[in-house]
């Protein structure tokens, strides 16, 4: 991609965050982040909780970005072992591609870490996608096999 053609994209992102209504987005990443929380132990990981192979927990957390400034969103902890903790933790709101951004990742493991990324599209449901690396081609739908799949390649 040439020069000017990455200034015309940035400046194009620029001028769609000048015209968002970021309150209402602070309120649709939060309770994004929440259902998401949700979907993995209640729905996805509920199983594994019932057998007593996972818990789970969360933790409050204040971020201040800009754009949206200062807003209390959750960490949720999986703990699947004595010693081997799983994290899901916001990050951002806004990256320069998708709407917003969580870390995955193994405590203690700085190896076992992936993104997870937020893509609204057309006031829907937001779409998760699991970032191993920056190549987008190699972008997951995140999924419970997707998140069955990086635990159990971790847990190696």
């Amino acid at each position: 991609m040439a020069l000017i053609e990455k200034l015309e994209k940035l400046k194009k992102l620029s001028d769609q965050y000048e015209e968002k209504d970021w309150l209402m987005y602070k309120k649709i990443w939060k309770e994004s982040v929440s259902k998401l929380e949700k979907t993995i132990t209640s729905k996805w990981f509920n199983d594994y909780k019932v057998k007593g192979l996972m818990t789970f927990e969360t933790f409050p957390v204040k971020r201040i970005e800009s754009f949206i400034g200062e807003y209390l969103t959750s960490i949720l902890e999986i703990t699947i072992s004595e010693n081997k903790f799983l994290v899901l933790e916001p990050v951002s709101t806004v990256t320069a591609e998708y709407d917003g951004k969580l870390e995955f990742y193994m405590r203690g493991n700085i190896y076992n870490k992936v993104s997870i990324l937020r893509k609204l599209i057309n006031n829907q449901e937001p779409e998760w996608l699991i970032a191993k690396s920056y190549n987008q081609n190699e972008y997951q739908k995140l999924n419970k096999p997707q998140l069955e799949k990086l635990i159990e390649e971790w847990l190696q």
